[in-house]
């Protein structure tokens, strides 16, 4: 099932998109009973349009940037370095994702919203802010206990004003994300992570190991929050108004709800990596998870954000709405299942690249890009049931998921614990995603395609079978030949000729089997 978290904090993975509900939300503007006619209807257009395109660009830009300054690090520090830091991190995202889903989507999706609701939303998050920041602290010790590994409570402490940084954003993002100006957000985002990575790289370079990682957390953070305020008017009163804690208190709290099981669901893998295997497989794993998920990312769920509007517009034309998914999930499977064939086919040299101590997590990348090939799939049906008015039940599957999560991970956890082999753990690890997700997202696909929207499965899925078979071919074709061997030589040798291969055999299938892409690319040549 394809989760509605994302990471902005954590160059080592997913970067936070803690906010990925909200992102969707963002795009659709405050409900209103009044009907709008075509001539009132071309400034919220042009709105949404730009907000389109500078969603495009904060996702684009975050990955971008990140992406460089992951694989920069990782070939300077090593997986225990990134281990480490990414099981303290993962203890201070938990906070961040509570201040996160608690009120920014609430102050996105209210239909009024007054100057009292952003006071009283804005120090409620300060006052939880410091609460949390205070209480992760002093828990920091328990978690670097339950993780056996004694230097991690450092570096939580060290991370916790994360958390105050959080919540001094929340609102004012919240602001512009209900205003849908993605424009500062994006040049606030690029703006933070490059000084951000400038630092870590100039403190890995000073030999700071894993303290590089803090500070460029730290520094993203910090002038994260500075940009942000700098291009935001509003400020906030001296107050604390009652009637405005009411109004935003019990959608909070359902929001906080599903947010908790979304993100542990998706978070379950690294819990029990940090638990079971220490800080070089988790290192490894979140080396072998950036890419499939950064490919996911620009190719599938930059579409999420801006499917909810049109299907919401739909949603009481059940066959046209079945009609607008099967094309949107169509142009999401043919940018992104052929590009995760190409990835999977070049993870191992890819990899090997960054030095002989990440080569265990080659096998781990191939297997999590069957997870992103699920999340192709499984993208557009959470703003899906939104549109409909059943976003209950993605959080209902978000926690069942989370179960199904703690039991596969736990055998796995259990079956390889004491185990000195670094590949099989993340391999395992990464099996036991691929499966629990897969499991997942067909019956997430029963419920919405069948008992919820009524249409009918093939005609959803079947346009999106020549860009499945594409991806496949394009991967088999250099694991065969890397199978047996028939290509040797350099790790770069390999990256070119498996890549080109892959490319190749992708594209070449693409554009025979699917009818659709062959005729866009014919009609684009014929205007050149």
């Amino acid at each position: 099932m394809s989760q509605s978290v994302d990471s902005s904090v954590d160059p080592l993975d997913r970067t936070v998109d803690l906010d990925r509900t909200a992102e969707i939300s963002a795009l659709t503007p405050p409900a209103t009973t009044t009907t709008l006619d075509a001539p009132e209807e071309e400034a919220p257009r042009k709105r949404l349009k730009s907000a389109i395109f500078w969603s495009y660009a904060l996702t684009a830009g975050r990955l971008g940037t990140t992406t460089v300054v992951t694989f920069v690090l990782a070939g300077m520090l090593g997986p225990h370095a990134f281990g480490v830091v990414g099981t303290a991190l993962l203890f201070v995202m938990i906070t961040q994702m509570l201040l996160q889903q608690t009120l920014l989507t609430t102050i996105i999706q209210r239909e009024k919203l007054e100057g009292d609701h952003l006071d009283a939303g804005f120090w409620l998050v300060i006052i939880g802010s410091l609460v949390l920041t205070a209480v992760a602290a002093g828990a920091a010790p328990l978690w670097a206990a339950f993780n056996n590994q004694p230097e991690v409570t450092l570096i939580c402490v060290a991370l916790t004003p994360m958390i105050l940084l959080q919540g001094l954003t929340v609102v004012p993002e919240a602001i512009m994300r209900r205003k849908m100006t993605f424009r500062p957000l994006a040049i606030r985002t690029l703006i933070a992570n490059i000084i951000g990575g400038v630092v870590g790289i100039a403190m890995a370079l000073a030999g700071y190991q894993a303290w590089a990682l803090v500070g460029q957390q730290l520094v993203v953070g910090g002038v994260g929050a500075v940009v942000l305020w700098t291009v935001t008017d509003w400020r906030p009163r001296w107050r604390l108004p009652r009637q405005a804690i009411k109004d935003l208190w019990g959608f909070s709290a359902q929001s906080a709800l599903g947010g908790i099981g979304v993100f542990l669901a998706i978070r379950i893998d690294l819990l029990v990596l940090a638990k079971f295997f220490g800080p070089v497989a988790v290192g490894l794993y979140r080396i072998a998870q950036r890419l499939p998920d950064m490919l996911t990312e620009v190719t599938s769920r930059s579409l999420q954000q801006v499917s909810l509007p049109e299907l919401a517009r739909l949603q009481r034309k059940p066959v046209e709405l079945g009609d607008r998914l099967a094309k949107m999930l169509h142009v999401s499977a043919v940018a992104g299942l052929p590009a995760l064939g190409i990835l999977a086919a070049v993870a191992k040299p890819l990899v090997a690249l960054l030095g002989p101590a990440w080569s265990p997590a080659g096998t781990g990348m191939q297997l999590l890009c069957i997870v992103g090939v699920v999340n192709v799939y499984g993208v557009l049906l959470g703003p899906a049931l939104q549109a409909v008015g059943r976003p209950g039940i993605n959080t209902a599957l978000s926690w069942f998921q989370l179960s199904v999560g703690v039991a596969t991970f736990y055998l796995i956890g259990q079956w390889l614990n004491g185990s000195e082999d670094d590949r099989a753990q993340v391999a395992a690890i990464a099996l036991g995603m691929s499966a629990v997700e897969l499991s997942i997202t067909i019956l997430m696909m029963y419920i919405t395609f069948v008992r919820v929207l009524k249409v009918n499965t093939w005609q959803i899925l079947g346009p999106t079978v020549p860009a499945f078979v594409a991806g496949t071919a394009g991967f088999l074709v250099p694991f065969l030949i890397d199978r047996f061997g028939l290509v040797g030589g350099p790790w770069v040798l390999k990256l070119v000729v498996y890549g080109a291969l892959a490319s190749g055999i992708s594209g070449g299938l693409l554009l025979a089997l699917d009818t659709r892409t062959r005729g866009m690319v014919m009609r684009k040549l014929g205007k050149k």
